[in-house]
Parts: structure tokens; C-alpha cells; sequence
């Protein structure tokens, strides 16, 4: 009787751990599409999607144009914030990112047009418009060397991002 037992309880406690492992590995594929799902559904409801055009890079200063493609107006700013940010890295003796939310929106215009928006009063981007932004280094921050690679990432309120790669001429 003692030997049977413990066979017994070892095909108990093998069953016992094959179900567990059966329960976490359904458990976990089940959890990661329900995360690709809800990011999709969110991608395409939010409609947003961006493109960057690099115009200028200075030793402290970027300026670019963030165009609006998808189908959401992008919030540049309301009052007393900015909505967004902006990132800038570039290799000077190593690699230095900064993360910049007190950029300036210089224009706001139609995408291949000269049709020109007020600033002050239209504060944001709709779907077909491109905004003009630069972008200062904070105080302290070393200059950007002369032909060194310069990313630049404009980073929306959706979560949505836009990015580029230039080099200081």
C-alpha cells in the first residue's frame, strides 16, 4: 500500500503541474492578443500619423516641419503648454539626447501650398496641414558639431511619434 501511494501522488502532482502550465501558456497568449488587438483598434482609431522634413540644423537649434497624414488634428498647444515634444540627439564625444518641451510653432500651413494659418489662434494641425517648429537646446547643452548626425523625434499626445535623421551642414 505505501508503494502505490506514492505512485498515486506522483501522477496526481504531474496532472496538477501539466494543468497549471497549460492554464499560464493559454493565459499569456490569450493577454498578448488582446494587447496587439487594443493597440491596433487604438492606432486606427486615433487616425493620427505623422511625417518629419528636417529644414535646418544649427550648433543649439533645430527647425522641421511636422505634417499631419493621418485623420486626427494634432493639439500643438493650449494656453500655457505645449501638447507635445521634442527630442534631439546627436554625438558630441558621446551621444547626448534631450528631451524639449518648450519648443516654438513658427508657422502653420497647407502641405504643398503657401495658404498660411495665425499661430496664436490656430493651435493645432489638422489632417493635410504641416506645422513649422524649432527647437533650442537647454542652456548648457553642447553644440551640435559640424557633420555630425542629428535625430530628431516629435513625439504627439496620442503617443504617436515622428522621426528623422539629418546632419549639421
Amino acid at each position: 500500500m505505501g508503494f502505490s501511494v506514492t505512485i498515486a501522488s506522483t501522477i496526481v502532482l504531474i496532472g496538477l503541474i501539466a494543468f497549471a502550465s497549460a492554464t499560464t501558456a493559454s493565459m499569456l497568449y490569450t493577454l498578448n492578443n488582446l494587447t496587439t488587438l487594443t493597440n491596433t483598434s487604438l492606432n486606427q482609431k486615433l487616425g493620427a500619423q505623422l511625417e518629419l522634413d528636417i529644414i535646418n540644423i544649427n550648433a543649439s537649434t533645430v527647425q522641421f516641419y511636422v505634417k499631419d497624414t493621418g485623420s486626427s488634428p494634432i493639439f500643438l498647444r493650449s494656453q500655457t503648454f505645449n501638447w507635445n515634444s521634442v527630442i534631439v540627439a546627436y554625438n558630441n564625444s558621446s551621444w547626448r539626447s534631450y528631451l524639449i518641451d518648450n519648443y516654438t510653432v513658427s508657422e502653420i500651413k497647407v502641405q504643398g501650398s503657401q495658404v498660411l494659418f495665425n499661430v496664436s489662434a490656430h493651435r493645432f494641425i489638422n489632417p493635410g496641414e504641416q506645422a513649422r517648429i524649432e527647437a533650442t537646446l537647454p542652456i548648457g547643452a553642447p553644440e551640435i558639431p559640424m557633420n555630425e548626425s542629428v535625430l530628431i523625434v516629435f513625439v504627439s499626445h496620442y503617443g504617436i511619434s515622428a522621426m528623422k535623421k539629418g546632419v549639421r551642414a
